[in-house]
C-alpha cells in the first residue's frame, strides 16, 4: 500500500503529469525542450525524468552528447489517461462558469 501511496503522491505533482502530456504531444523529445515548456528548471526536470524512467514510463537514449526522451508503452497509456482526466476537469470548469452565468441572468431578471 505504501508504494500506491507514494506513485499516487508522485502523480498528484504538476510536473510529472505535465512531463508525461508534453512528451506524449511532442514525441521524441529533449529535456531541455521540456522544460522551457513548463518554464522550470532544467535539474529539476532531469530528477523528474529520472524518476519517470526509473518506473518505466519514460525512455532515454543518447546520441552524441544529446539525450532524448520517448514515452514507453506504459508511458502512453498513462498520458493518455491524464489528457482524458484533464479534459474532464476543464469541461467541468467551463461547465460550472456558464451554470454561473445563466444564475446570474436568472438573478438579473428576478430583479427587473
Amino acid at each position: 500500500m505504501e508504494e500506491t501511496d507514494d506513485i499516487l503522491s508522485f502523480f498528484l505533482q504538476d510536473k510529472p503529469a505535465r512531463i508525461l502530456l508534453e512528451t506524449q504531444k511532442n514525441g521524441r523529445t529533449y529535456p531541455a525542450d521540456i522544460s522551457k515548456a513548463l518554464a522550470a528548471t532544467y535539474s529539476h526536470i532531469v530528477r523528474v525524468i529520472q524518476k519517470l524512467e526509473e518506473m518505466g514510463l519514460i525512455k532515454s537514449e543518447k546520441q552524441g552528447r544529446t539525450k532524448f526522451i520517448t514515452l514507453t508503452e506504459p508511458g502512453e497509456n498513462v498520458a493518455h489517461h491524464l489528457e482524458g482526466l484533464e479534459m474532464s476537469l476543464k469541461r467541468l470548469v467551463e461547465d460550472k462558469e456558464k451554470g454561473g452565468k445563466k444564475q446570474e441572468k436568472l438573478e438579473a431578471k428576478e430583479e427587473k
